[in-house]
């Protein structure tokens, strides 16, 4: 079962990986490129790594993605939190591998959505889902309905009684999707480290983790998209350089909608529950987890240029590339 909803994510700019390979290619097997390709999360992936052939590993992808997505898919009704969502009984001891990655997205998520100042949080589940609701009616959320929502955001821990039954707040809610296809990715690298695989480059539906240098030596060179509605696959606005590094990019040049003559963004703030349209066309934010940087990306886009920009230089673990429009044009700028 894959998880459809994360492709959905605020608008994601998908980053297509440029290889720059230099001098004449090696007989040596350590530096032999292998590659594989598949789907997962309702988007694709894309995995390139240096040394002999990794066997096994497609099964080992298998395996991995059935318990997150046991975790974390909103889509499989019989995943841990859509049970959870939708408060049904669980006990302890019916528990399937997995459950662990939900309680990973909770401990990852609250320091930052305190960092953000709550510029990205997952607790606001009620929001998304009154958004999208209301999106399919082409409407504006109502003030009432949208307070209504706001009030039931809020982390809480994972707790089971002495009878193994769930302990819950019935109007709790979770929506990991603005950090979880990062968190898939940061799984991928970490099989293929701990394999022993210490060059390879891991992308998930433009979420991306590269380690160590290509087959020339170099780093791997990543490609971020103009934010332009109809730009092609291939038509970059920046290269950025990575080793050991993840970049996750969020946009909201489009998936908008328009009622009455009024533009509603596709980003939702989680603060006010109002949906946003800023300057900021594009965020793309570098960290060496991959699931920081998707979660990171997704708060710039709330926050807006200006701020942003404060967020990013506060924080040495972080970095970012901004593309945003002045004048009509677009234009870019790096912070670190």
């Amino acid at each position: 079962m894959i998880l459809k909803e994360l492709n959905k994510k605020g608008s994601v700019i998908c980053l297509f990986f440029v290889f720059i390979f230099t001098g004449c290619s090696t007989p040596k097997e350590e530096l032999k490129d292998q590659r594989l390709a598949g789907n997962a999360l309702g988007t694709t992936y894309h995995i390139t790594y240096i040394g002999a052939q990794f066997v096994g590993l497609e099964k080992s992808i298998d395996s991995i993605l059935t318990a997150f997505n046991y975790g974390l898919s909103t889509y499989d009704p019989n995943s841990f939190i859509s049970q959870f969502n939708s408060n049904k009984p669980i006990n302890k001891a019916e528990v399937k591998p997995g459950f662990e990655h939900f309680k990973v997205m909770i401990n990852k998520s609250e320091p930052i959505v305190d960092a953000t100042g709550g510029a990205f949080d997952p607790s606001a589940a009620q929001l998304f889902k009154l958004y999208d609701s209301f999106k399919k009616q082409n409407r504006i959320i109502d003030t009432f309905s949208m307070q209504l929502a706001k009030a039931f955001k809020g982390f809480e821990p994972v707790i089971f009684d002495s009878e193994g039954n769930l302990i819950k707040d019935r109007f709790k809610r979770y929506n990991f999707n603005a950090i979880a296809k990062g968190y898939f990715v940061d799984l991928l690298s970490e099989l293929l480290t701990n394999h022993g695989y210490r060059n390879h480059m891991v992308e998930v539906g433009g979420e991306v983790r590269c380690a160590g240098s290509n087959s020339a030596g170099q780093a791997w060179n990543i490609g971020i998209n103009r934010p332009e509605v109809g730009a092609k696959p291939t038509d970059y606005f920046e290269v950025i350089s990575l080793s050991g590094k993840s970049m996750a990019t969020s946009g909201n040049y489009q998936n908008f909608y328009i009622v009455n003559d009024s533009v509603i963004g596709h980003t939702m703030d989680p603060r006010t529950g109002k949906p946003v349209i800023s300057d900021l066309k594009s965020a793309s934010i570098m960290h060496a987890e991959c699931a920081v940087a998707d979660a990171y990306a997704t708060a710039c886009m709330v926050l807006g240029l200006d701020q942003s920009i404060e967020l990013i230089e506060a924080d040495s673990s972080l970095s970012a590339f901004f593309i945003f429009e002045e004048n009509g044009q677009l234009e870019g700028v790096h912070v670190k």
